[in-house]
């Protein structure tokens, strides 16, 4: 963990601590009255509403019920009652109702629905939110994002918290809750600001921010004012101000995220504006849908503000996640879980309702809390029993599918023959479900012969010779059908031919459910990629043999693998030549050169010395030139062209005849196979030209046309008879530059008179060659 030396972190987490410890306080020593009063037009104070999880609920303390004392006192010299309209700390009241007059007196300050609404939950959140802040402190604290992150986790959770010290009317509870509340989402503003100015996107202007600053902290501090200066009416003006900031501010976050989304939707930054959309989604759709706009419409609430709002956590906890993991979730993949999820929930959630109705009689409004908690409760289940894996852990199968699949495609890996693939398959169904036979069978199209391949010899032949005699053309690989009991999978099919599995039924006779058949088809395909694989190896080879049979030309394939090889090899040759020979060799240069610099060193060896350094540089530049020769300098960074024409430049300065080189009319855009053999045609043309013809001038010609690549040679050299076999070292010269444009699927001519020769060679420029191997 990284060490932070600055004490003042440690005080300002404490001095949280001990914010969060009174506000607890105050909700477990203070009773909750939960009662709304207004001041009638014949100055009585009347109950206007009672909080279902308070004191007053609990004794039946109901509305319209006229209040005539507050602990001992008239209710107009209430304080809480003056400024908030509301009855904040309770020890005894007396109401009028129906023309009797009642006293409660509060024994306990404490019932279960304030302790677990007002301090449990709220707790735990706010003990959740704390730690987080503390653990992105310690791990990223010289991020300014990080610090941004911490305010928003703690203005959360305090903000939560000091909720049920506030509805005591507590001072310190009311300025935290009304704090907290103005800086969530003015927060949430400035962190998106920070974390997208790293992408150079501005989500909000600054000034805009920096207003919604001042505005929020110029209304907590008339709030402020407001607990301590008495003005009729402005409390309820101010509470509602900064209910109505917060919706603007949250709502122009979502706006701001939504237009940012449909402006990026195309970009890399689409799924960020996705995430953090469906986590406001998720945070306030429960306390809008299911507290909000019930109690605003039907005047209730289908669940308390206080579990609705524990729905907030999931924004700052995505904020955490995206913050310490720099990763985001994969929302299209939740969403379409969820959408199915809810579907599946919403139909049993229906079901289990309607049974309920022959049975239970309740109030629609807890027939609504009954479907919301059975739903969700569902959703949640099933997304978890997904996500966490429960079905083996709880109920084992007999047997194991997945170890089975694993330890069938290690095997794979080590099959080299089609008779073995054969045999591990039929050993595999064996050792795992209980069958009264497996077999591989192929059939023949043409005559439908059917031959048994491995396995077992019991097999319905009739019934499948049957069946694939009208069903064959529709058939494909992996399809699966039922034939007498039991199942039949396709292996493989050819133009001639189909591999067949077949599996008998059970020994038990029941049929094969469909984690069997899932498995059964997981098996078939894997067994047949691997058979066409072999299929495939197996045509290449005959086609070799063929081939040498035959006398024929090597096939342009083969020629490119082997040239393919061969560059390889020629390129980690020039690397190891680079990295180690050359290096050697410049050290030992170094060295002499430090020697002969060097007065004390006797100066009659310093002509040896120098004698010594002068081959040493000839060894380097040998060395060099061999590391060009294998392998082409810039040739895939430059172009065929430019390579081209370092290479006739380098052989100009030492070749005895003069060497002239056009590409004016060159414009294909060639592949770097195509590349390398036009450089290594000229290479070898080159060399070809310097060794035999006695040249005094070569030309070379490289130009395209439409979908062709042309290239001319041309010397004035001794020509060479029409039997080229008399001068062996320029015919092979001349096989393996053929050889080469074969291996493109090119062509080449030839003529040669006593003056000279000439070459013509043509390729094609948008040839695509498919790989047969890759080479490594």
């Amino acid at each position: 963990m990284k060490k932070v030396d600055n004490k003042k972190p440690i005080f300002f987490f404490a001095g949280i601590c001990l914010i969060a410890l009174y506000l607890i306080y105050v909700t477990l020593s203070v009773t909750y009255a939960g009662i709304d009063v207004k001041k009638t037009e014949d100055d009585q104070w009347k109950i206007t509403a009672v909080d279902q999880i308070g004191w007053a609920e609990k004794r039946k303390v109901e509305p319209d019920d006229i209040v005539l004392e507050v602990n001992h006192q008239p209710p107009e010299f209430y304080s809480s009652i003056k400024k908030y309209g509301v009855i904040g700390k309770l020890d005894q009241l007396k109401v009028l109702r129906d023309g009797e007059v009642l006293e409660y007196k509060v024994q306990e300050p404490l019932n279960y629905n304030t302790l677990l609404y007002h301090t449990v939950i709220p707790f735990l959140v706010f003990t959740v939110l704390f730690v987080l802040s503390v653990y992105i402190y310690y791990k990223k604290n010289n991020e300014k994002l990080s610090l941004y992150l911490i305010a928003l986790l703690l203005a959360v959770g305090l903000g939560y918290l000091s909720a049920g010290a506030s509805a005591r009317t507590d001072y310190i509870g009311r300025f935290m809750n009304g704090f907290s509340l103005l800086c969530v989402p003015v927060l949430f503003l400035h962190f998106y600001y920070q974390y997208f100015a790293r992408y150079n996107i501005k989500l909000i202007q600054g000034r805009l921010l920096l207003f919604l600053y001042i505005i929020n902290l110029t209304t907590v501090l008339l709030d402020t004012i407001s607990m301590f200066v008495f003005i009729g009416g402005v409390y309820s003006i101010i509470r509602n101000l900064q209910l109505m900031l917060f919706s603007l501010e949250m709502l122009l976050g979502l706006f701001l995220l939504l237009y940012y989304y449909f402006r990026f939707r195309k970009t890399i930054h689409k799924p960020i504006f996705q995430n953090t959309i469906f986590s406001i989604i998720i945070s306030f759709f429960p306390f809008i849908f299911l507290t909000v706009l019930p109690s605003t419409i039907f005047g209730v609430e289908l669940l308390p503000p206080s579990v609705t709002a524990a729905f907030l956590i999931f924004l700052p906890i995505f904020f955490f996640y995206l913050v310490m993991t720099n990763r985001i979730f994969d929302i299209d993949f939740i969403n379409s879980r969820l959408r199915y999820y809810s579907l599946v929930s919403l139909l049993l959630t229906t079901i289990i309702v309607g049974l309920f109705v022959f049975f239970v009689n309740l109030t629609w409004i807890q027939w609504a809390r009954l479907m919301i908690i059975i739903y969700v409760s569902m959703v949640v289940f099933f997304y978890l029993e997904e996500k966490l894996n429960l079905r083996p852990l709880l109920f084992r199968d007999k047997f194991n599918f997945q170890m089975s699949i694993d330890r069938f495609a290690k095997d794979l890996s080590k099959i080299v023959k089609r008779e073995e693939l054969d045999l591990r398959l039929v050993e595999e169904i064996r050792d795992v479900l209980p069958v009264n036979s497996v077999s591989l069978l192929t059939y023949r199209k043409k005559d439908g012969f059917v031959k048994l391949e491995n396995g077992d010899y019991e097999f319905p032949i009739q019934l499948i010779k049957s069946f694939l005699h009208y069903k064959q053309a529709e058939l494909k690989t992996s399809d699966s059908f039922f034939v007498d009991q039991g199942i039949c999978y396709v292996i493989s099919e050819r133009q001639e031919s189909i591999r067949l599995l077949w599996i008998d039924q059970k020994i038990n006779y029941t049929p094969f459910n469909q984690d069997e058949q899932r498995w059964l088809k997981t098996l078939s395909h894997y067994t047949s990629m691997v058979y066409e694989n072999f299929l495939l190896i197996e045509g290449v080879t005959e086609e070799l043999k063929q081939s040498m049979h035959q006398q024929q030309d090597t096939p342009a394939w083969m020629l490119r693998l082997l040239f393919n090889l061969s560059e390889k090899e020629r390129s980690r040759l020039a690397s190891d030549l680079h990295d180690s020979a050359l290096q050697e060799q410049l050290v030992w240069y170094r060295k002499i050169d430090e020697f002969i610099e060097d007065k004390s060193f006797p100066v009659h060896y310093t002509p040896h010395l120098e004698q010594i350094r002068e081959g040493l540089l000839g060894v380097v530049q040998q060395i060099r030139e061999t590391c060009t020769l294998l392998r082409p300098p810039f040739l895939k960074e430059t172009g065929v062209v430019e390579a081209l024409t370092y290479l006739i430049h380098r052989h100009q300065g030492r070749e005895q005849f003069e060497i002239t080189f056009t590409s004016s009319h060159f414009t294909a855009n060639l592949g770097d196979d195509q590349s390398l053999t036009i450089y290594r045609i000229v290479q070898e043309l080159i060399n070809n030209a310097s060794k035999h013809s006695k040249a005094s001038k070569v030309t070379l010609d490289l130009k395209s046309e439409g979908e062709l690549v042309i290239l001319n040679y041309e010397d004035d050299g001794v020509g060479f008879q029409n039997d080229p076999a008399n001068q062996s070292s320029k015919s092979m010269g001349l096989a393996g530059i053929k050889q080469r444009v074969n291996s493109m699927q090119g062509s080449m001519e030839m003529f040669s008179s006593g003056d000279g020769v000439e070459i013509a060679i043509l390729l094609r420029a948008d040839l695509r060659m498919k790989n047969f191997f890759e080479v490594m």
